[in-house]
């Protein structure tokens, strides 16, 4: 019988996640369904690959033999998904970016621009903090701030964001203050949670109030804007962002050292695909375009 790369799929899970129902909760498929593929490889190897013990599912002397195997067949696969439309002339099809929200809220303000330049092309445009895995095209590609750790993965840079302290129109005629230093003493804040606090700009602020705490606190940019356009208080914003909004006015100039390099990364693999070079390129120019609306322009409020 011939080997069924799905079988070992299940192998691979059961080996590293220990189990048969943390195996299936990795793979999105039953327990059951686990169980009987795992004795179907059992069988066809005519071989043991674990020993069921009470605490979990550990390799017998076949299964350790197995798993290297396992691997190579599984990177195998991935190359194959990921190299499987390099031979296509059209540039079409749907490319994945995973970015986080500043950028995010970047590009969406031109995909217009985007969806003209590539009218063939769709394109998903997924919000995450946690950087997706490239190799196993959890996305095609990934913006980010970060240099990626792999040397395998190609980056290049998109350019800089700067950052400035806003606040609402509204806010700012009941608390006068905020046009001057006194704001990190006298204003109230909005800025992200204790576990967000690595987002550019929130360090600096949480610094500039001492032991004050943000009156509001969220983990999500967009809520943050909104919050602060609003007039819940002062935040700091890209200045991309903070600057077209008739809602707010800019209290500083951009605030030096907690500038933001973005860069796109890609595949080796993926980025030989027609689409996802083209989209590539796109938000290459995008960003070029928009250089100086990305870093601030220098004026204060009045």
């Amino acid at each position: 019988m011939a080997l069924n790369w799905d079988d070992m799929r299940v192998f691979l899970a059961v080996a590293r996640d220990g189990s048969l129902s943390a195996a299936a909760r990795h793979l999105k498929v039953t327990q059951p369904t686990v169980g009987r593929r795992l004795g179907q490889l059992e069988e066809t190897l005519s071989a043991r690959l674990f020993d069921r013990l009470p605490d979990g599912f550990v390799l017998t002397a076949a299964g350790a033999e197995l798993l290297p195997i396992a691997e190579d067949m599984e990177h195998a696969a991935e190359t194959l998904e990921r190299r499987q439309a390099t031979l296509a002339d059209q540039v079409s099809g749907t490319v994945r970016l995973s970015v986080f929200e500043t950028p995010a809220q970047f590009l969406t303000e031109h995909l217009s621009e985007v969806r003209k330049k590539l009218p063939e092309i769709e394109i998903e445009l997924s919000m995450a903090h946690v950087n997706a895995n490239l190799s196993k095209r959890e996305a095609d590609l990934v913006v980010r701030s970060c240099l990626p750790d792999s040397p395998e993965l190609i980056a290049r840079k998109l350019g800089t964001l700067s950052y400035a302290v806003y606040g609402a129109m509204s806010y700012i005629e009941n608390n006068p203050s905020a046009r001057g230093q006194s704001r990190y003493t006298e204003c109230t804040w909005v800025s992200f949670d204790d576990d967000h606090t690595y987002f550019p700009g929130h360090a600096w602020l949480r610094e500039q109030l001492g032991k004050r705490a943000p009156a509001v606190r969220v983990n999500n940019g967009l809520i943050l804007h909104e919050a602060v356009r609003k007039g819940a208080g002062l935040g700091v914003l890209p200045c991309f962002a903070g600057d077209p909004d008739p809602q707010l006015v800019r209290l500083t100039p951009p605030v030096n050292g907690i500038e933001s390099d973005l860069h796109i990364i890609v595949h080796p693999d993926l980025r030989q695909l027609p689409n996802v070079r083209a989209v590539m390129d796109e938000v290459i120019r995008l960003f070029k375009q928009e250089t100086a609306t990305l870093s601030g322009r220098p004026r204060i409020a009045a």
